[in-house]
């Protein structure tokens, strides 16, 4: 036995690395499940143009991954903090993100924009015409450090899902949201408020999208391979075109869905209606069982 712990230290010194090396980890990847065309969750799937990138550039540089999808932004930030995923395939950049995560090179512009209640257009030509007003925005977002900082000193807005925030437009409990121009398009269509809402003429601020890495994780040292690959396709013109071809397919999906949705609520109408037509008969019906026709109770029962 002492003779065969000595040949493996041996061997050990000699290769640099144990007899049986541990796999490679592999690098796990999440996003914002509810930021379409950029990222979102299709069947608890994570699709979109950040996880399509990642996925590309990481079959690229032969790293193995796993795609994580999530029900929560905010969740899915914590679990990078923790070191739980490795990389983010879209977020904003501010510090203090960057006290836990390492920020690609810059991939595709968003701008930020305030959207109100139709018919409920104020002069906003900067950011000081928010102040006085009531805000909302998503749970989770960050705008920058620069108009994050000023939302906290200046202005009064509250965080919430996307779906609550619209809400509060139409509840007239919110002024106006601050959201991404690409869920808000989305969002309005989900929600059917396309023609309940307008767009301020100005965006608030343009933010750039990136990937972001964990510090903890053990991949940090592919970023600026990571990066090589991002500043390729952007010079090509690759990524503005993949951002409308997952426009277009998550759009596909939508129309997809509300016709699906369309005929299930026009045969369920339909089925309704045809039951509200005969309800009076079957009601006649019901009584001549029970009460005409005087039948016994089941067992068990005392007939008072």
């Amino acid at each position: 036995m002492r003779h065969l712990v000595v040949l493996l230290t041996f061997i050990f010194h000699v290769t640099g690395s144990p007899l049986f090396a541990q796999p490679s980890p592999v690098m796990v990847i999440s996003g914002n499940p509810e930021a379409p065309p950029v990222a979102w969750n299709k069947q608890g799937k994570l699709q979109g143009v950040g996880p399509k990138l990642a996925t590309d550039i990481l079959s690229q540089l032969n790293i193995q991954y796993s795609i994580q999808p999530a029900t929560d932004w905010l969740q899915v930030q914590q679990q990078l903090v923790a070191g739980e995923v490795d990389l983010i395939v879209s977020a904003y950049k501010n510090k203090k993100r960057e006290q836990h995560m390492v920020f690609s090179a810059p991939y595709l512009e968003s701008p930020v924009v305030a959207v109100v209640k139709k018919g409920d257009r104020f002069i906003c030509n900067c950011w000081e015409d928010m102040i006085g007003k009531k805000g909302v925005a998503g749970q989770g977002e960050s705008f920058g450090d620069d108009f994050d900082a000023y939302i906290k000193d200046k202005l009064d807005v509250t965080y919430t899902p996307y779906q609550r925030a619209f809400e509060m437009l139409e509840e007239d409990t919110a002024d106006y949201l601050i959201i991404d121009l690409y869920p808000a398009i989305i969002y309005s269509k989900l929600l059917m408020v396309e023609d309940k809402i307008e767009f301020m003429e100005k965006p608030i601020v343009v933010q750039q999208l990136h990937m972001a890495i964990s510090k903890k994780s053990p991949y940090l040292d592919q970023l600026p391979a990571i990066n090589n690959q991002l500043k390729q396709l952007k010079a090509a013109g690759k990524i503005k075109k993949l951002a409308i071809d997952q426009y277009n397919s998550w759009h596909k999906t939508f129309k997809e869905r509300q016709h699906f949705y369309a005929k299930a609520q026009k045969n369920a109408s339909d089925a309704q209606a045809t039951f509200n037509a005969e309800a009076r008969d079957r009601g006649l019906d019901n009584l001549a069982r029970f009460i005409e026709e005087g039948r016994p109770y089941m067992e068990g029962g005392t007939g008072h």
